[in-house]
């Protein structure tokens, strides 16, 4: 499963990398942009012809097909999302801007590697896109546009020049783009998924297993996601209270 993979190897490269990316986020930056050039080199070229399979299954697909950039995205919610004393928190508190850039810019490889065919799509043949692929265009202009936001005022520069409420609400665009993320991810994997364990189908139990997991695990991601979010505003809300009434009390 591809975003399993995927989110081993965020993790992996965010427990090694980590100091890193605080000191020359700059770097990581333009490895992230070499990342869309092998891609869109990967696509004009044909490379997949060249290349070993296992060099797609394992390390290609993650970032022509976007799961990467998601598990990266993933590890960035969840840090605002879990308690800001622990010690992961903590220590990748820090890195959560640099690492939110990383993964708007890996996305824009996934962006280009179907974009390409689809955008050609719209104006050429039309009519032979199928209804699950129309609604997961139209999701994806908000997609778009919402992480290009997101990704520009994450930049320091770009952040102390906005005022720090602006910028705040700005920032939380992030929640309707994760929740709007979450939808395209259904729409692309659910119709696969039923399509595919339709006996008469003829899909191999390994891909019928694979659609499931996908669609159990996003939903797991994301669902466990929400709890956490909203237990810990519920938490920041009772505790501005209580500082509120202490102010009161103190008047």
């Amino acid at each position: 499963m591809i975003f399993l993979i995927a989110l081993l190897e965020a993790i992996l490269f965010v427990f090694f990398f980590k100091n890193a990316i605080r000191k020359h986020p700059a770097v990581f930056y333009v490895l992230s942009v070499a990342v869309i050039g092998f891609i869109v080199c990967y696509t004009k070229l044909n490379l997949y012809e060249v290349l070993p399979e296992w060099t797609y299954l394992y390390i290609i697909s993650v970032f022509y097909r976007g799961a990467f950039s998601t598990a990266l995205f993933v590890i960035v919610m969840y840090i605002g999302a879990l308690n800001p004393k622990g010690k992961i928190v903590r220590a990748l508190m820090p890195i959560r801007g640099y690492l939110s850039i990383i993964a708007c810019l890996i996305t824009l490889a996934h962006s280009f590697a179907y974009g390409i065919y689809y955008i050609a799509a719209i104006f050429k043949t039309p009519d032979e896109l199928d209804l699950r692929q129309i609604l997961a265009l139209i999701l994806t202009v908000p997609l778009f546009l919402i992480m290009i936001v997101l990704m520009v005022t994450s930049f320091k520069a770009v952040r102390k020049k906005m005022k720090p409420r602006v910028w705040k609400n700005v920032q939380r665009l992030s929640y309707p783009w994760f929740a709007i993320l979450y939808v395209y991810l259904m729409v692309l994997l659910i119709p696969s998924m039923l399509e595919s364990l339709n006996p008469a189908s003829g899909v191999e139990m390994l891909y019928q297993v694979n659609y499931v997991l996908s669609v159990l695990v996003y939903t797991v991601v994301f669902g466990v996601y929400l709890i956490l979010r909203i237990r810990k505003y519920k938490k920041d809300q009772l505790r501005r209270r209580q500082n509120l009434q202490k102010s009161a009390i103190a008047v």
